[in-house]
């Protein structure tokens, strides 16, 4: 397999999808880069809003969306896609900036990367895991409603995730671009933008555009995450992840005092409120946030002695953690999909801690407590309506968050060891940049022999053999046919209940693509047993879908 040449192929194959949703994120990174120089202009360079506009594209382009969508159910969708272009013309014309020499360093630096994402999607033919359906389910209900100007029942007893799926819902109506191909050429996109929201950060606490840049190198290409998300069909976790960092930015700005608060207050105020619709559970990752400030604010005040011992504390906790994840068997996935996948890169990352706990200790320490909170969320159980028993953050967010401060942590310890050598020999630039080499290609090269460019066997459901039995189903089997598709436990909390079920195989794709009704029935469901066919007759199945991944039924039976 080669991923740029699958890259590209990939990326010639949803050239229409990938463009309109390109052209998208590009109106909203200037729109927010324009407002970011007419209110906060002597406050950072232009790179630094570079950084900040590739997480704040989302804002502008998630409230037209929905801001459209209102307007399509008030009138119809021929006047909100008027509005919507009125909209785009007038904010363009207002705040696009016409200065981009860095725009276009920032552009071909971004090329290779979209082409290495794609290689993801070369020989998919629907988006990975369970998930991916019931996005495409709604944001199908979502066009349909642009198209009949009403929201339907079905649509308005469903609060999931609605960000993201407006978004997708908006482009694929009015640019008329197929919702799956818009759906696999997301995720590429956000994965190529994403690691360079981490260099305005790291820039600004350390002053060290290397160390910027290697925590960007590290979000892209240093761990399994985020990327292996869109194994799992978590698009609007993706789409949250950045606009989390977007209030990450905002939030370091007001802590750091930035010109016209009044105006990044406002600012920050819809991003938050956009980051909650996007995905809810990024709300609690910024109470955590909050609290882990308070936390640290607290300690810095303390005495040295006091603070060390605080320090020694926090990871102890921390270690508690690791065990409790292992001895759990819903949550050792998350620490085993680092050990497994990211050993080399979170050892050398643990390692720089130390450099960075000496050389930055406030940012460090909150960082680690910020973690530390965020592992604890999976061990507290809460009631929630409808949903039962669940817990603040999940095991499948956690696991995508956990980069951010590896990510920040490694930077900081870049940049600690870089003080530490100018120290010990300040005049020697060739041992300083041996380590920046050093460092750079210990990534590069662990990319290049462990990282996963291509899909997980385990989350591809469907494959060309189900879209042709899709087909055959379509045309042979009548509308109000029920058909049993197999699926299995649902764990991603300590407190999950057997009876959540979901999908394992393409099954998942039958009731979202033809409309049809489907039963969940366990995979290891035994067809030769009397009762098994007296309960499969009570429910008026007369029809078995038989995947082709191993989850699925034995078709032996």
């Amino acid at each position: 397999m080669n991923p740029w040449a699958d890259g590209l192929s990939a990326l010639t194959r949803h050239a229409w999808a990938a463009c309109v949703v390109f052209i998208f994120i590009v109106w909203g990174f200037f729109i927010i880069r324009g407002i970011l120089f007419r209110f906060f202009s002597n406050s950072f360079t232009e790179v630094d809003a570079l950084s900040i506009s590739m997480a704040g594209w989302v804002i502008p382009a998630l409230f037209l969306s929905i801001f459209t969508f209102g307007v399509a159910l008030l009138f119809n969708a021929l006047t909100a896609g008027i509005l919507a272009a009125v909209v785009i013309l007038a904010s363009s014309l207002i705040l696009i900036r016409t200065k981009l020499v860095h725009f276009s360093f920032l552009i071909f630096l971004l090329i290779p990367s979209v082409i290495l994402r794609f290689a993801f999607i070369a020989n998919i033919v629907l988006p990975s895991y369970f998930d991916s359906a019931e996005h495409y389910r709604l944001i199908h209900l979502l066009t349909e409603s642009y198209s009949t100007g009403t929201v339907t029942v079905e649509l308005m007893s469903v609060f999931y995730h609605l960000g993201f799926h407006s978004v997708i819902a908006f482009i694929s109506y009015f640019f008329q671009a197929e919702v799956i191909d818009l759906m696999l050429a997301f995720g590429p996109l956000v994965l190529a933008l994403l690691p360079f929201t981490f260099y305005f950060l790291i820039k600004r606490e350390t002053d060290s555009t290397s160390a910027a840049f290697f925590a960007c190198l590290l979000a892209g290409f240093g761990f399994h995450m985020p990327a292996h998300l869109m194994n799992w069909g978590k698009y609007p976790a993706l789409l949250g992840f950045v606009a989390m960092l977007f209030v990450f930015q905002l939030m370091y700005m007001l802590y750091r005092k930035f010109e016209n608060r009044k105006q990044l207050i406002i600012l920050l105020s819809f991003a938050i409120l956009a980051s909650g619709l996007i995905h809810s559970r990024t709300l609690i990752v910024f109470g955590l946030m909050c609290l882990a400030a308070l936390i640290t604010l607290a300690w810095i005040h303390q005495r040295i002695l006091l603070r060390r011992v605080s320090f020694v504390v926090l990871i102890i906790a921390f270690v508690i953690e690791i065990v409790a994840l292992q001895n759990n068997p819903a949550l050792q996935t998350l620490l085993s999909s680092y050990i497994n996948n990211d050993f080399l890169i979170l050892f050398f990352i643990l390692s720089l801690s130390v450099a960075s706990a000496f050389a930055y200790p406030r940012q460090t320490f909150f960082l680690f407590t910020w973690l530390v909170l965020s592992l604890l969320c999976l061990f507290i159980a809460i009631s929630i309506p409808i949903h039962g028993i669940q817990t603040p953050l999940d095991r499948p967010f956690v696991q995508m968050f956990a980069i951010i401060p590896f990510s920040l942590l490694g930077g900081l310890g870049l940049a600690g060891v870089t003080q530490w050598m100018e120290r010990l020999r300040p005049n020697s630039r060739l041992i300083q940049r041996f380590v920046y080499v050093s460092t750079f290609g210990l990534v590069l090269l662990n990319a290049a022999l462990h990282y996963h460019f291509y899909p997980s066997e385990c989350c591809r459901f469907a494959s060309r053999d189900d879209l042709a039995a899709f087909t055959w189903m379509d045309e042979n089997l009548p509308p109000d046919a029920t058909i049993l598709i197999a699926s299995t436990g649902l764990y991603v909390t300590s407190f999950e209940t057997p009876e959540k079920q979901t999908g394992v195989d393409a099954g998942i794709w039958i009731a979202p693509l033809l409309s049809q009704t489907v039963k969940l029935a366990s995979s290891e469901i035994q067809f030769d047993q009397a009762d098994t066919h007296t309960n499969l007759c009570k429910q008026e199945v007369k029809y078995i879908y038989i995947g082709g991944m191993p989850q699925s039924f034995d078709a032996g039976q």
